[in-house]
């Protein structure tokens, strides 16, 4: 149980370079004169905001999910809510207060709960 959950806390550290680079890709192919230089400066700006995804399973998703774990209610949508509501809550007092950051870092936390989920799921074995 305590590898799974480990190994699910990792896998949901990804999170600010998956989408640093999905969005770093975006832009580049949307706007005309894109270069390189754009896709790594956005992929630095999301792996710089990464300690909000940290400090959001650290403080917020990994303790409830333990909580919920322990009396076998653990449901998708409560550990999505939490994780996305703790982005947010931590990227307003630690990042940005409004804008396109307080998103981005809003949906790598969110996006990091599901990979905590996913991964879980994944390497958890299931009783039948």
């Amino acid at each position: 149980m305590k590898s799974s959950v480990l190994k699910s806390i990792l896998f949901s550290l990804l999170s600010p370079l998956i989408i640093g680079s999905v969005i770093g890709i975006y832009y580049c192919l949307s706007i005309e004169n894109a270069d390189s230089k754009l896709f790594f400066s956005i992929l630095m700006t999301a792996l710089s905001n990464a300690h909000i995804v940290g400090l959001t399973m650290a403080v917020c998703v990994v303790p409830l999910y333990l909580y919920l774990a322990k009396r076998q209610k653990v449901t998708y949508s409560s550990i999505l809510t939490v994780g996305m509501l703790g982005g947010a809550v931590f990227s307003a007092f630690l990042s940005a207060n409004m804008g396109e950051i307080f998103l981005v870092n809003t949906v790598m936390s969110l996006f990091a709960a599901g990979l905590f989920l996913y991964t879980l799921r994944r390497t958890t074995p299931q009783k039948l």
